[in-house]
């Protein structure tokens, strides 16, 4: 792949953040905070570690049901969890079969985000729900 391909890929990234609980707080204050989120047109892609950097990827089509939690904590922070189940396409359980955004900002606002990418990675490769059975 040549240098001018490199820089026509899309990562149209919808929605960017960090985990924002008190310590996360003042370690993205003093930039040590190196957990990242992020929702493109066709996947969600959390990036966390330092010296060991590791980057997960997952592609929208894939994802389901993607809901919110809020302890107290966390509501008095206005701060939630986003959590979304990865479908297996009736494989048996494994482990790590859902992915979790943890202490994020407007989680509410961000689950209709992912939804709504969600459906529309969906629409876009023509994926009935009999080709996901």
């Amino acid at each position: 792949m040549t240098d001018e391909n490199l820089k026509n890929v899309d990562f149209e990234i919808l929605w960017e953040g960090k985990p924002s609980g008190l310590w996360q707080r003042f370690l993205t204050s003093i930039h040590m905070n190196f957990t990242t989120y992020q929702i493109t047109k066709d996947e969600l892609i959390v990036t966390t570690g330092f010296f060991h950097k590791k980057t997960n990827s997952v592609e929208l089509y894939v994802l389901k049901d993607p809901d919110t939690t809020e302890s107290l904590y966390q509501r008095m922070l206005k701060i939630g969890n986003v959590s979304v189940v990865i479908d297996t396409h009736g494989a048996a359980e494994r482990i790590g079969s859902k992915v979790i955004l943890k202490n994020i900002e407007n989680p509410a606002q961000v689950r209709k985000l992912l939804r709504d990418a969600i459906e529309a990675d969906v629409m876009e490769r023509k994926i009935t729900y009999f080709d996901k059975v």
